[in-house]
């Protein structure tokens, strides 16, 4: 009798133990939404840059488009989960099919670094804790999602149907570009700066989804503060979600990429053979 009362309980004190242990798991993986972050490139290259002259940036083909840096499942108040499974490794072959719209619209910046090494990174990191919802549970269907949101929330669109525009000359205020984003998607994003030689450059629009996969107020996730800031001399906008110093104008960069030597060539030929024609 008693080597069957300890063996009962033995019994529950490994069952009460291994669910326990689910539940801290469980728990430690458990996320509310997902933060859709797209970057603005000119301004990740000259952040890539700064921290070493020598850096190459690969940029996309289209100068005026923003791209992903990626889909991130968070937990309110806090930051991650993150690599929730990490014997599910990054396989090209996995998006091989849709890697020409990846490298346009998920571009590797970072251009010293491996073809691979942005996507596996948000596919082991992230994707992993994202494929808890079936509609995001392979390589493929993350990937092709946040293309599908690429295309229709992207901020080149976005800001531009606001009349703000990448530009050496013109600098936006905080307002003007959180505005841009609840006027037309009726969600509260949250905008990053970086400061660089003392001027703030726009850098990340992040936009948060629902576990149903609808737009939803970004309110909450970590690393960026309640603002207030002035719109206009009677005005002032409140609870803006951003790290940005809602006193400074907002540096929103065109291409400035160096005119190729060939274009210059052909350039300095095409003057000179018009001052020899006008002659």
């Amino acid at each position: 009798m008693w080597t069957d009362s300890f063996g009962f309980l033995l019994f529950m004190i490994v069952l009460s133990s291994n669910y326990a242990y689910s539940v801290s798991v469980k728990d430690k993986y458990a996320w509310d939404l997902l933060i859709f972050t797209q970057q603005w490139p000119q301004t990740v290259c000259k952040e890539w840059k700064q921290h070493n002259p020598s850096h190459k940036c690969s940029l996309p083909s289209n100068p005026e488009i923003w791209t992903i840096h990626g889909v991130w499942p968070t937990k309110l108040h806090t930051i991650g989960p993150a690599y929730c499974n990490r014997s599910w490794h990054f396989d090209p072959e996995a998006v091989k099919s849709i890697e020409a719209p990846l490298t346009q619209l998920w571009t590797n910046i970072e251009g010293d670094t491996e073809t691979y090494a942005l996507w596996s990174h948000e596919w082991t990191k992230h994707g992993t804790c994202a494929a808890e919802l079936e509609p995001l549970n392979s390589e493929f269907k993350y990937f092709s999602n946040g293309l599908n949101w690429m295309r229709k929330y992207t901020m080149s669109d976005i800001l531009a149907a606001s009349k703000i525009v990448p530009s050496n000359e013109v600098q936006y205020t905080l307002v003007n570009i959180y505005l841009a984003v609840t006027t037309k998607l009726r969600v509260n994003p949250a905008i990053e700066c970086r400061n660089v030689d003392g001027k703030s450059w726009l850098v990340e629009i992040r936009i948060c989804f629902n576990k149903t996969l609808h737009l939803t107020d970004c309110d909450g996730i970590k690393g960026f503060k309640h603002k207030s800031a002035p719109y206009d001399h009677e005005t002032i906008v409140t609870d803006i979600l951003t790290n940005c110093d809602p006193q400074q104008k907002i540096l929103y960069p065109k291409d400035y990429r160096p005119v190729a030597p060939f274009v210059i060539v052909q350039l300095y030929k095409l003057v000179s053979w018009l001052q020899w024609f006008t002659l």
